[in-house]
């Protein structure tokens, strides 16, 4: 069974600069355009194509996200797979919006805080990571129960021993009179 979630909550409707404060150095008109490209970005899960300097420049600055070494380090931290898309949403909703608008952007971060929470997607990515958890799961067991199946010759191979050296006995075997060996 497909796990589907709807996004549409993320993105619409679009914000406006009446619902954040403008700060000393940028208009409210700055801060609706960065929310409205995250939720975008967020709703299209993340598409590389979507994920612009403008965007990561902004990003990094928010949420107490850390820059990483560049953009695409970035992005390989958090999109590239399942597990990071679950971690960046987590670290977007434990963020506790420190500031004051007029000085940060914290009432964009609750906005975006908001908007995840109401299209619940942080659980559908995590049913999606428990999912691919699963499969691989299966395919594990699916492989190893084919493996040592009753009735196929796979023998169990026996422990590795260990050698050891015991003082008065000597480790190496003897080697032939006149050997270059017998010198070490």
């Amino acid at each position: 069974m497909p796990i589907v979630f709807e996004t549409t909550a993320l993105v619409r409707p679009l914000f406006t600069i009446a619902d954040f404060v403008p700060t000393k150095w940028e208009g409210a008109e700055i801060k609706a355009e960065f929310a409205n490209k995250l939720c975008r970005f967020i709703a299209e899960d993340f598409k590389e194509s979507l994920f612009k300097n403008a965007l990561y420049h902004r990003l990094h600055l928010t949420f107490g996200l850390i820059a990483h070494y560049n953009r695409d380090g970035f992005y390989g931290t958090y999109f590239r797979d399942l597990a990071g898309k679950v971690a960046f949403l987590e670290e977007l909703l434990q963020w506790p919006c420190f500031g004051d608008p007029e000085y940060t952007y914290c009432d964009v971060e609750r906005a975006i805080r908001q908007r995840l929470r109401d299209c619940d997607l942080l659980n559908a990515y995590r049913a999606l990571q428990a999912a691919e958890i699963e499969r691989r799961e299966r395919e594990t067991l699916q492989r190893l129960s084919a493996k040592y199946a009753p009735g196929n010759d796979v023998q169990p191979t026996a422990p590795p021993a260990l050698v050891t050296y015991a003082p008065g006995r000597s480790a190496r075997p003897k080697a032939a009179s006149g050997d270059q060996a017998s010198l070490f």
